[in-house]
């Protein structure tokens, strides 16, 4: 697999990544969810128990390849910066939020759901993430607008998302900007 400009540190840091998430997707095909330890993926990635957990918090987010949400200084700023509506700018960041959720391995979206199908129970870690992420956009709300009213903004924030990452008939999920600003568009118009 191509890692173009990386350096030398972070395509390690990728690869290692990458070599757990497949260890504890292999595992989880071939022993179930349950079957599937921590230490049984870190001994398959070749790496240490800390190591894992230098990289995954838990064993489901090493098998959908996920991490606790985070916004960057340039998510807040651009959400600062804005000369947008609040609604707007809530679901832009709720969606800059939701995608730090994700890591960005190729074609790992199809498998993801794959894996969400076979094992429902998957989804609570999703769904755990999904609410920290509101959180962090709630905070973010106050500290710019203490007025806002910042529970139907993030509802609000949520179903755009939802619908703006409505899997097409074939399956494939836009997870874009453009899909996002088109959401955002639509629902004005509804609204």
């Amino acid at each position: 697999m191509q890692h173009p400009t990386l350096n030398r540190r972070d395509l390690n840091r990728t690869r290692t990544s990458e070599a757990i998430h497949h260890a504890a997707v292999t595992l989880v095909l071939r022993h179930g969810l349950t079957g599937a330890t921590i230490d049984a993926i870190a001994e398959k990635a070749g790496v240490s128990r800390r190591t894992f957990f230098n990289y995954f918090p838990t064993k489901e987010d090493a098998v959908l390849a996920t991490r606790p949400p985070r916004l960057s200084a340039n998510d807040l700023e651009a959400f600062g910066a804005s000369a947008d509506d609040t609604f707007a700018r809530v679901v832009r960041l709720m969606a800059a939020a939701v995608r730090s959720v994700f890591d960005d391995l190729p074609s790992f979206a199809a498998k993801r759901q794959h894996l969400l199908k076979l094992h429902p129970e998957l989804r609570d870690r999703v769904e755990r993430h999904v609410r920290d992420a509101e959180a962090l956009v709630r905070d973010a709300l106050a500290a710019s607008d203490p007025a806002a009213p910042s529970l139907p903004l993030l509802m609000l924030a949520g179903t755009v998302m939802r619908y703006a990452f409505t899997p097409a008939a074939d399956g494939s999920i836009d997870d874009s900007p453009a899909a996002i600003e088109r959401a955002i568009d639509e629902f004005r118009t509804v609204l």
